[in-house]
């Protein structure tokens, strides 16, 4: 079960509970350990009694931050400066919710931990890299309610979308908004907990005694009284219009709001305002309630709005009668929908007083779809298809949420004491001696995992590679990182031996069963490039049916082309890594059969492949293996001197270079030291002139058209003082002379 830092937007004693205080608890239900942040605050404080009474209480809260407040859930109040997120007190903010986070990491022992926040601010806050997956939750549009800083907070969002490896969203026009700038936005609708309510059914629950008595019919609002919402005026006019009906308003007036005036409403006799209460206590006030009502306005919030109060209406067993705002739309079946005007809502509660409408079993029966346990257990789903939930059971060594935990272990320091003892023996020239102290060590204390890493990088130096496959096994096992084989993998100078020996290594690393599909398909990859430059044919024949296999099982994998998770975790880059390096492979051994049909394959791959659908960095960085397969394809259409073959290389990579260029992959563009937009032109442009009529009477381009194009796949920039290369695949391709 997955450690989670859920950042809110609302104070966990909040008598509203909304979908953060909810949230946490199903996640709790669900198995997960929460760590709840109270919030930080999204504007500056107001004057006023409201805001004074939130930062006294936080006052009191900083003299014992973290609190358990139920089974798997632990709440945390930092003390920051409302909505303060630059300057000096934008530093002191920082400083002081890393210092308590810190210390709730320390009490808790959280590892390699998820970020779900509904803060818009967060990335002035966190590094989001420290977790193994963001999720940003967006529940309203905050930045619509009064006093906020519209600009910084729209900036801020769009920002935290781009970045985040999810984002989930509550109404259609949240969905509408966030999803172009993030391949992992999903609609989630808001729900209730239809269990709480349903308490308003039970013949046990007693009439609260601040309910008012009357003859005639109860109508009842439950929620925040704020004058940018609920749309006054129209509520007034039901009040003053219908004596015969008694109004009851449960909530805080203008919490949000200061200028709500709410006076006009409840000075009229049969209007009766009972202030907030506890939500333990709700059911039973909903229970006299013979109509719930939503009165809204029709506004940029609420057309962004999707009101849990609607579900706990149902769930209570209510007729409703509600604002017809357009995330509601979908409800009509079970509740009266309508403008926000007078006649349309007096006749939609007379109708229901009457009993037209919607049936109670029809009520409940949607009440009881839309629950937080069902939609909870929806969105973890969804992250696991995306690949973005941990390890589960975690690794025991997991990461700590702060790396620096590591080293304040009380075995660090024997453990780094061990490995520079091992170090300065080897660097002695004591090779053997070095071995055997680390394995005597390792007899006494086996999982110590930097002791295993320098073992494993002995074995490997010394040639025994099944050896170090099993320790880079054991030390995956154990922490799920294996820092190691990232390094033998993705730097270079960090891989012991000559191609040879590098060749051996990662053909035994190649063949473990235990390490993720990632680290194994790399070492393939890797592996098959060495056979290349070590020109050793039958070694690269298995190479390049080790990627086929590889490129199947990914194919296979429904989620493959929608993997969320970042650069070389990434299921489609991994993918796309494998066809080119097949492809590559299938290059050097000649085998022009081969690579007919995996050249064909890749197209189908490309066809499948969307970039908008995975994140904006790991789709930026794959253009340029993109296009390179794209440029081998064209080569082998041109080689079966089939036209349409050919245009269906060119669509792809059209498609593919536009997409390159969208709005969305603009921040990460910039930041790249490769310019893959400039590489996804050159060769496009390339590509384009290689084209040819289906005309059957329309000559097939010359061999050196495709000169430039192949030089662009074997180099990282045009290369034509190294043609002599593409011109010997050519020549071997068509049998022309390179002259």
């Amino acid at each position: 079960m997955a450690d989670v830092i859920l950042l809110s937007t609302a104070d966990w004693d909040h008598p509203l509970w909304t979908n953060k205080q909810h949230l946490a608890v199903s996640l709790a239900d669900a198995g997960h350990r929460v760590l709840y942040v109270d919030s930080l605050g999204v504007r500056s404080a107001r004057a006023g009694r409201s805001d004074a009474g939130r930062i006294l209480r936080r006052l009191r809260r900083s003299l014992a931050p973290l609190r358990e407040v139920r089974e798997r859930i632990w709440v945390l109040s930092p003390l920051v400066l409302p909505g303060q997120i630059s300057g000096l007190a934008g530093r002191l903010n920082r400083w002081s919710l890393n210092l308590a986070l810190f210390w709730a990491d320390w009490c808790l022992d959280l590892r390699t931990p998820l970020l779900w926040t509904f803060n818009p601010n967060t990335r002035f806050y966190l590094k989001l890299g420290r977790f193994h997956s963001t999720i940003y939750h967006c529940v309203d549009r905050i930045q619509a309610q009064p006093g906020m800083p519209v600009a910084a907070l729209e900036t801020a969002e769009q920002d935290l979308c781009g970045a985040v490896n999810a984002v989930f969203t509550t109404a259609p026009q949240l969905q509408k908004t966030l999803a172009p700038l993030n391949a992992g936005t999903h609609l989630f609708g808001n729900v209730a907990d239809a269990g709480h309510f349903a308490q308003a059914r039970s013949d046990l629950v007693q009439r609260p005694r601040d309910l008012p008595t009357s003859d005639g019919p109860c109508l009842m609002f439950i929620g925040a009284i704020d004058a940018y919402k609920l749309d006054l005026p129209l509520f007034e006019a039901l009040v003053a219009g219908n004596p015969q009906w008694t109004f009851v308003l449960i909530g805080p007036v203008g919490e949000t709001d200061p200028s709500t005036d709410a006076s006009a409403l409840t000075a009229h006799a049969n209007a009766h305002w009972l202030g907030p209460k506890p939500y333990s206590e709700l059911p039973a006030y909903l229970a006299a309630a013979d109509v719930a009502l939503l009165p809204l306005q029709l506004n940029d919030y609420t057309r962004h709005m999707y009101p849990m109060k609607f579900f706990e209406y149902l769930a209570a067993g209510c007729p409703v009668v509600s604002t017809a705002i357009p995330s509601l739309l979908d409800q009509a079946d079970v509740a009266c929908l309508c403008p926000p005007e007078v006649e349309p809502f007096q006749a939609a509660i007379a109708a229901l007083l009457k009993g037209d409408g919607p049936s109670l079993e029809q009520r409940l029966a949607r009440a009881v779809r839309f629950t937080y346990e069902s939609r909870t257990a929806s969105m973890l789903d969804c992250l696991d298809a995306h690949g973005l939930m941990p390890a589960d059971p975690a690794p025991p060594q997991a990461m700590p949420y702060h790396r620096v935990r590591r080293q304040l272990r009380a075995g660090w320091f024997a453990e780094s004491l061990g490995l520079l003892m091992a170090q300065g023996l080897e660097r002695a020239g004591a090779s053997r001696l070095s071995q055997r102290l680390l394995d005597g060590l390792l007899i006494r204390s086996p999982d110590r995992v930097v002791w295993l890493a320098g073992r494993a990088r002995q074995a490997l130096a010394a040639g025994d590679h099944d050896s170090g496959r099993q320790l880079i096994e054991r030390i995956w096992q154990l922490d799920g990182e294996a820092e190691l084989l990232h390094q033998l993998l993705f730097r270079r100078g960090s891989r012991p031996g000559d191609r040879t020996d590098q060749l051996a290594m990662f053909d035994a690393l190649a063949s473990s069963t235990v390490l993720p599909l990632h680290f194994a398909g790399y070492c393939r990859v890797v592996r098959t490039y060495r056979a290349i430059d070590s020109k050793e044919p039958a070694t690269l024949e298995r190479c390049c049916s080790a990627l086929a296999r590889i490129i199947d099982q990914l194919e296979q994998d429904p989620n493959t082309y929608r993997c969320l998770r970042p650069n070389r975790e990434n299921r489609a880059k991994l993918l796309i890594s494998a066809h080119l390096t097949r492809l590559r492979g299938l290059m050097a051994l000649q085998d022009h059969s081969g690579l007919d049909q995996a050249a064909s394959e890749l197209v189908r791959c490309a066809g499948r492949y969307d970039p908008f659908a995975i994140d904006r960095t790991t789709a930026t960085r794959m253009t340029r293996n993109m296009m390179r397969c794209l440029a081998i394809a064209a080569v082998m259409a041109w080689h079966a001197s089939d036209s349409r073959r050919m245009d269906a290389v060119l669509e792809q990579a059209e498609r593919l270079r536009t997409a390159c260029f969208a709005d969305r992959f603009d921040a990460i563009s910039q930041r790249t030291q490769e310019d893959h937009r400039g590489f996804a032109d050159q060769m496009l442009e390339r590509l384009r002139g290689c084209r040819w009529s289906m005309d059957p009477s329309a000559r097939l381009p010359s061999a050196d058209a495709f000169v430039e194009p192949l030089l662009l796949v074997y180099f990282p920039v045009l290369r034509p003082d190294r043609a002599e290369k593409a011109w010997r695949f050519l020549t071997a391709l068509s049998g022309q002379s390179a002259a």
